[in-house]
């Protein structure tokens, strides 16, 4: 990968699960945050294309990040890898329906994703393969755009621990509109960056939701509208939720009880592995091929499991990013290279 410019984020809060993944990178955070990165063998050549989209709730993260960096994932698989940023929290999710001020972080990632598409093949990519692949909040994100683009921008899709119960609808984005001014003291199109962040941090502490800010009306029940579009692969882990569970009972430095596990996989089961089985279910009654993928390895002495964006740390190695956050526990570096080779080969098999 050639330099390029700045690395940066969309504005954006702490991030809440900085306990179990770590601090995220000190980048530039500015409104001014639509840059990609691409990472490639060589600019001769088609090679498939994977388009990332990260996650972070609709609230945190960046395509920039190290957590993100292709090289690995590139190198083994012979790929070229994309990673993309967009905006977040109220900079992209803040709908106004009056005003036409509706996804814009959405409309951000298709627009990258054309970019892709008539500029990959200056970077030894074939713009006919790409695969669209998000987690958490990216997977989300995959799932709104393969079932409501109508351009041939992908022919495949991998979508890791989406969270498919979370819908905004047009009531719950009005109220969320309102209440958002009410803490800012006024319109957001008026506000300086600093004044959106504060009120976005205000709203949040006054509402239950895990990701109030999503896109607005997202039809992600299972059908597709991209012409030619081939096949997708749906995965998710085995103990998904334990974090947030963490989270909501203040026990995110130390083991829970017995209790607090039971809750962990019922919340599990209702919020992530029913919804996504029963999604991919309905991939397939759509006539796309669909595949499942369940992630059940757990590291030594980390009591999350096999929680939550662990995956993450397999897919694009950097064990210099990774060591010593809260989801690796004790793991050594070989056990963990192991498994990484593993996830990352199951990965580019089904890209290529």
């Amino acid at each position: 990968m050639e330099g390029g410019g700045p690395l940066t984020a969309c504005p954006q809060n702490p991030f809440r699960l900085s306990f179990l993944m770590g601090g995220h990178d000190e980048l530039t955070q500015t409104e001014d945050c639509h840059f990609l990165s691409i990472y490639t063998p060589s600019r001769k050549g088609a090679r498939p294309v994977l388009v990332w989209i990260h996650g972070g709730a609709y609230l945190a993260g960046s395509g920039e990040e190290a957590a993100y960096d292709g090289s690995l994932l590139a190198e083994e698989g012979d790929i070229v890898v994309v990673t993309i940023s967009y905006r977040l929290g109220a900079f992209g999710y803040l709908h106004d329906m009056d005003h036409r001020i509706v996804n814009l972080g959405l409309k951000d990632q298709i627009v990258a994703l054309r970019w892709v598409r008539e500029n990959i093949s200056c970077f030894g990519g074939n713009p006919d393969k790409v695969t669209l692949a998000g987690q958490s909040a990216g997977g989300h994100s995959v799932a709104s755009i393969i079932s409501s683009c109508h351009e041939p921008l992908c022919r495949r899709a991998i979508i890791q621990s989406a969270p498919f119960t979370f819908r905004n609808t047009v009531k719950s984005a009005r109220k969320m509109l309102a209440a958002f001014t009410g803490k800012a003291g006024k319109r957001p199109a008026d506000c300086t960056t600093e004044e959106i962040l504060a009120a976005q941090k205000s709203y949040l502490a006054a509402v239950s939701s895990m990701m109030p800010f999503s896109p607005l009306e997202p039809d992600i029940s299972g059908k597709v509208t991209i012409p030619s579009f081939e096949k997708v692969l749906v995965s998710w882990q085995k103990d998904d939720a334990y974090p947030f569970v963490a989270l909501k009972l203040g026990r995110t430095d130390k083991a829970g009880n017995l209790f607090h596990h039971l809750i962990g996989w019922i919340a599990t089961q209702a919020g992530v592995i029913i919804p996504s089985r029963k999604y991919a279910s309905k991939l397939e009654s759509n006539g796309v091929k669909t595949e499942t993928v369940v992630f059940d390895w757990r590291p030594d002495a980390s009591f999350f499991g096999a929680c939550h964006c662990l995956e993450l740390t397999l897919l694009f190695g950097n064990w210099e990013r990774w060591k010593g956050t809260g989801m690796i526990g004790d793991t050594t570096r070989e056990q963990w290279e192991q498994k990484g080779r593993e996830v990352r080969k199951k990965w580019i098999d089904f890209i290529r």
